[in-house]
């Protein structure tokens, strides 16, 4: 018996014709009470679903277009070693060299190339045999390892990751995952792109935000009242958030070119015209979306659960029942989103952990990451009150 083989044009079918036959349910199956329904009939619906897919694929076929021109500016190939030496120090250039025989599996050639690894451990790559590396082959023909071949590793671990997600969440982490993957392309192909075009990057920010959380909303809630809440509490604690960081970083000041990364872009970018402080404040709003959405989504369904329990309550007595359980909220996921910051500047910090407390709160790349923190707090505190508040407009609004 032939195994069922399907094309992406017959996948992108079914998932469209699951959606339009699915009744909109709540986030967990625990809970069973329905939200409320928008008034949108299905067929509105499914075309909404499909133009927005279709663009997104449109965009990632014009990007990916882009980044095959742009990789053919370099021969980087992926090399095998066959066989390597032990490294042996050069005492009078300080430095560590081997000799390595590597097989070029694209061109079917074999080469004895010298390895040269220094002493500093970010940029040292020593050859072992049988292992895979990237090299880069200059027009003169020579040959050197310039990183490790790291993206089976990454492949795998995504791949183990999308397996949990389906298989925890069924066709609820199914949609998770294409949630995932169209906002890792609206920020591949919208976000980047108009930031490289002059656009105003918190504009930007704040544009992905809503697409990002429309999205995930819509595939996972459905098209409901409860989604549409969340949605409008997310974009807009995000969107106060990105003017919060802007004048903080105006004020402050902040030049957004205290990140090792930030000085690498502005060398190598330097034809482009790129609004550091505005990528900052960005960054700020992108890292908080999460979270965001997490605390949104959690305050709807808390506002539908209490409107489903006491449908005659007032809108006001709604709005303070629902922030009642948003406070309850608030001190978990600000914690979460200080710590996330905290642990990926742990580095960091042993840096300057001898430094006086005076140099080291006004010094650029701490006052940065405090700025960070803090802010993406603020929009995540935010989001509360104004989910809560649409919540119960939308849900009495029936009623009125």
């Amino acid at each position: 018996m032939r195994p069922r083989s399907f094309g992406l044009g017959q996948i992108m079918k079914n998932f469209m014709s699951s959606l339009k036959k699915t009744k909109p349910r709540a986030l967990s199956d625990m809970c069973p009470a329905q939200s409320e329904p928008l008034f949108m009939d299905p067929t509105r619906k499914t075309r909404f679903f499909s133009v927005s897919l279709l663009s997104l694929f449109i965009l990632c076929f014009f990007g990916f277009n882009q980044q095959i021109k742009a990789a053919d500016d370099f021969d980087l190939r992926i090399i095998k070693v066959i066989e390597a030496s032990e490294p042996v120090k050069d005492e009078l250039m300080g430095y560590w060299q081997q000799s390595v025989k590597i097989k070029i599996p694209s061109d079917n050639q074999e080469l004895l190339i010298t390895n040269t690894i220094p002493d500093n451990q970010a940029y040292a790559i020593t050859a072992k045999t049988g292992k895979r590396y990237l090299a880069s082959i200059e027009q003169g023909g020579e040959v050197y390892l310039t990183d490790y071949y790291r993206e089976p590793v990454i492949l795998a671990l995504i791949l183990a990751f999308v397996v949990l997600v389906i298989l925890l969440g069924g066709s609820r982490g199914f949609k998770a995952i294409i949630s995932l993957i169209l906002t890792g392309l609206a920020i591949t192909y919208f976000l980047i792109p108009g930031i490289k075009a002059g656009l105003n990057p918190i504009s930007l920010a704040v544009a992905l935000s809503a697409f990002a959380t429309a999205t995930t909303m819509l595939l996972i809630a459905g098209w409901t009242k409860k989604s549409l809440a969340a949605t409008i509490g997310t974009t807009g604690g995000v969107a106060i958030a990105g003017l919060i960081a802007m004048l903080v970083i105006n004020t402050a000041p902040l030049s957004g070119l205290a990140s090792t990364e930030a000085h690498i872009l502005l060398a190598n970018l330097h034809d482009l015209d790129l609004d550091f402080q505005g990528i900052l404040a960005a960054g700020i709003i992108i890292a908080s979306l999460g979270a965001s959405m997490d605390v949104s989504i959690s305050i709807a369904s808390s506002a539908q659960e209490i409107y489903e329990a006491k449908p005659d309550q007032a809108k006001r007595e709604l709005f303070s029942h629902t922030m009642n359980v948003g406070k309850d909220i608030m001190g978990t996921m600000v914690n979460t989103l200080i710590l996330a910051y905290t642990g990926a500047s742990i580095p960091l910090f042993l840096l300057l952990y001898s430094e006086s407390g005076i140099r080291l709160i006004n010094m650029e790349i701490i006052a940065t990451e405090l700025t960070a923190a803090t802010v993406g707090s603020i929009g995540l505190l935010l989001a509360i009150p104004v989910t809560a508040l649409v919540s119960s407009v939308l849900l009495k609004a029936k009623q009125a």
